[in-house]
């Protein structure tokens, strides 16, 4: 990946850590996402049967926006579809010293592996290369948004342009050499076996 794509990653990430961390997510903004997320409707379903049961609105509101609430340092796994393409990870945390003794990968292999595992269901925190990289799928994995931007603007990126698809091809053996070659052999070994 070029260095730009990796500073455009590590400058996402760290706006992202802080509109998170430092602001609470408005009503509007909240019943917003869950309607981009197409679980706006369950999270009504959710809260009125919280009223039903002699919740008042207020506390069901509140507990309903706990439930839905994705807070940035859950990990997922499992994953659950939630409609509309967006997985929403289930609350388990994951802990750091599973990736303690992991080599430090590049922006590129960390890029290559979110790239690899946004759709496989059976990807744990164990597979990540960093703890970076399994925080990030996860974010490329609840917010489609996101997931668009990744591959507007990352995935994009570390993809081979025209010349250099057109130079790597000129290296590129077909194999016609050593055809010629074998071609040779085997008329010597005939010729002296006569």
């Amino acid at each position: 990946m070029c260095e730009s794509a990796a500073k455009k990653v590590e400058k996402f990430d760290r706006s992202f850590r802080a509109v998170k961390n430092t602001t609470m997510e408005s009503k509007e903004n909240f019943k917003q996402r869950l309607i981009n997320e197409k679980r706006w409707d369950e999270f009504v379903a959710y809260r009125e049967d919280l009223k039903a049961k002699g919740v008042s609105a207020k506390e069901a509101w509140v507990q309903g926006r706990a439930k839905f609430d994705q807070p940035i340092d859950i990990a997922g796994v499992p994953a659950v579809d939630s409609g509309g393409g967006a997985v929403i990870p289930d609350r388990v945390s994951v802990q750091l010293d599973i990736f303690q003794n992991k080599p430090t990968a590049s922006a590129r292999q960390i890029v290559q592996w979110v790239f690899d595992s946004i759709d496989i269901e059976d990807c744990k925190p164990e597979d990540a290369p960093s703890a970076g990289a399994w925080s990030f799928l996860q974010r490329v994995r609840t917010y489609p948004d996101l997931l668009k931007e990744f591959y507007r603007s990352i995935w994009s990126r570390m993809l081979p342009n025209k010349s250099e698809i057109e130079a790597l091809e000129k290296f590129e053996d077909d194999g016609r050499d050593q055809i010629h070659l074998i071609d040779q052999i085997l008329r010597a070994k005939d010729k002296a076996n006569g």
